[in-house]
């Protein structure tokens, strides 16, 4: 019987996790574990915080019982996600999170415009930003943008050369230059016809 303990306690074990990121991701969080990254969905009042320990299965797709270490009490959560790289849970968390210190505005030069309708294509250190225009003045390949464009929806961005207002919706972002290589060819082909 205690041999049968020891089994269970050790393959729970594997299963914990510690919090990566919750703060400015409303209900979502993200969980850290030896097996790599799980996408949990929460109740956004359960007061969860970067670094709380959380015993339990986070790794099995469903409704675990989850105990907070931290806080001294059971948790309500949904695994969506399981497995993931800190590659992807870092482009899913720059998707459903603010950032943590606001919307800071940033700066990335323009890829590629030219030919693609309203289709921009921005490079950043992080990646590649793909967005439509919406309005505002034109763009050309190589201007400056300025604005928060660090996760999908709609943004004011500022243009360096010519000094005028876009409105975008940011519709991916953080792509390899792959991906927004794919993306480039799709949207430009599509608008030569």
């Amino acid at each position: 019987m205690l041999l049968a303990g020891v089994v269970v306690g050790a393959a729970s074990a594997r299963a914990d996790g510690t919090v990566y990121r919750a703060q400015g991701c409303g209900d979502t969080i993200f969980v850290s574990s030896s097996t790599g990254f799980s996408v949990l969905q929460t109740d956004a009042g359960q007061g969860l915080k970067e670094g709380h320990e959380l015993r339990g299965n986070v790794e099995q797709i469903g409704h675990p019982v989850l105990f907070d270490q931290t806080l001294g009490r059971s948790i309500f959560a949904l695994v969506a996600e399981r497995h993931l790289s800190r590659a992807e849970v870092t482009a899913r968390i720059a998707a459903r999170c603010r950032s943590p210190t606001g919307d800071i505005s940033r700066s990335a030069y323009v890829s590629r415009t030219t030919g693609c309708g309203n289709k921009i294509f921005l490079n950043t250190p992080e990646g590649y930003v793909v967005m439509e225009r919406i309005s505002g003045g034109v763009v050309a390949d190589g201007d400056t943008l300025v604005g928060n464009f660090t996760r999908p929806g709609r943004a004011t961005l500022q243009d360096r050369q010519s000094g005028s207002t876009l409105v975008v919706f940011v519709e991916d972002v953080y792509l390899s230059k792959s991906s927004v290589e794919r993306h480039m060819t799709a949207a430009c082909q599509q608008n030569r016809r």
